[in-house]
Formats: C-alpha cells, sequence, structure tokens
C-alpha cells in the first residue's frame, strides 16, 4: 500500500505543472489539493478496521469530549444532518456508539461512545498517527511543525457561510 501511495504521490507532484499557473500558485487550491490526498489515504487506511474519517471524527469528540447531540457533532464537524444520520446509523450497527434521549431536550439524541468504540478510537488513532506520518514524509521535522502552526492558525477562522 506504501508504494501505491508513493508512486500516486509522484504523479500527483507532476500533475500541478500541467495546470496553468492561476491554480498551480494559488495557496487555497493547493491546499483543497492536499486535504484531499490526505483524506484519501486516510480512509484508504482506515478501511482495514471498517471505519472512514468523519466516523473517526465522530468517535474521538464523543470520547474525548463527553456524548454530543447529533446536531452538535455535526456543526463541530461540518457534517450534513443527512450524513451524520447516516454515520451514525454505520456506528450504531458496528456497536461503537448509542443513541440515548436528551434528557432536557425530548426532540434530540445525545451520542454515547460505547466500549467497543472507545477501542476503535485507539486503533483509529494508531492508523491515523502512520497516516500523517506517511503523507508529510516528504517534509523535514522543522517544515511538518511549521506547517501545523500555520494550519492552526487557518484552522479558527470563520467558514463562508458564518
Amino acid at each position: 500500500m506504501a508504494k501505491a501511495f508513493d508512486r500516486g504521490r509522484r504523479e500527483q507532484a507532476a500533475e500541478p505543472t500541467e495546470l496553468p499557473p492561476s491554480m498551480r500558485d494559488r495557496v487555497p487550491f493547493l491546499l483543497y489539493r492536499a486535504s484531499q490526498a490526505s483524506l484519501s489515504l486516510a480512509n484508504q487506511m482506515l478501511a482495514e478496521i471498517a471505519l472512514c474519517a468523519r466516523q473517526v471524527g465522530i468517535l474521538t469528540m464523543v470520547t474525548e469530549l463527553e456524548p454530543m447531540t447529533q446536531k452538535a457533532l455535526g456543526d463541530a464537524l461540518r457534517i450534513d444532518r443527512t450524513t451524520m444520520v447516516a454515520l451514525l446509523d454505520d456506528l450504531e450497527a458496528k456497536g461503537y456508539v448509542a443513541r440515548q434521549r436528551h434528557p432536557r431536550d425530548r426532540r434530540a439524541f445525545l451520542i454515547h461512545p460505547t466500549d467497543l468504540g472507545r477501542a476503535a478510537k485507539i486503533a483509529a488513532v494508531r492508523i491515523l498517527d502512520e497516516q500523517q506520518r506517511r503523507f508529510l514524509g516528504p517534509l523535514t521535522p522543522a517544515e511538518r511543525g511549521q506547517l501545523a502552526v500555520l494550519l492552526k492558525r487557518l484552522h479558527w477562522l470563520p467558514a463562508p457561510d458564518e
């Protein structure tokens, strides 16, 4: 799998020269392409435990923070309601989360992790640690640190619809 990914990265590295300068030199476009490549690798690697990156995000939120409503999860992870329901249905079918009525809002459900869900989250984080190592492999440790600092600054900008 690593060789196929490395070959794909080399092919992607050559691709920007085929794009017009207004695209290959535009930082938001480059961020988008890097994000897509990273997400693709993450989902590929997480497939071995039958999860996707969005599901790992959900498991992480409800295990590391607290049980949350579907709406709060969707807002935090920027996942639309329909997609969130499908992701949660799958996680619930696997026994990783349980929906429970919110004690103060009959219309809402709180999403709680199960013991299986906590274990799946731990396994997924190990996989994502390896995914990060592979994806950022072309960068030096100093460049990785600098990239993390810069992306954290951009992360806190509001979404265009906010």
